[in-house]
């Protein structure tokens, strides 16, 4: 409703608070540093040459996984500030979306 309100198109609304669930519940659920081993012998720079320091993530986990979500949710905000600026603005009859690819 708020969303609504507030100038989203009913559908677009519904798209954005899907959105946001996922990118919470991926977040909560999962761990991107968690994925990787703690064993500097895993990652050989002949099969893995940007590897080198991935064994520290496992220490690094929770600054990683922290920064990552601030960093994804900065980004869907302002995106979603660009796409309101589109819907925001005073058409004939209707608010459409703006041309996605």
């Amino acid at each position: 409703g708020a969303m609504v309100g507030a100038g989203w198109p009913p559908a677009q609304a519904t798209r954005i608070g899907a959105l946001m669930r996922y990118f919470i519940t991926g977040s909560a659920l999962g761990s991107f540093a968690g994925g990787f081993v703690d064993d500097e012998s895993a990652y050989d720079p002949a099969d893995y040459p940007h590897l080198g320091q991935a064994h520290l993530l496992a220490e690094r986990g929770r600054q990683v996984d922290e920064g990552a979500f601030e960093t994804g949710l900065r980004a869907l905000l302002d995106g979603l500030a660009l796409q309101y600026e589109e819907y925001a603005r005073p058409t004939e009859t209707v608010r459409r979306a703006p041309n996605r690819p």
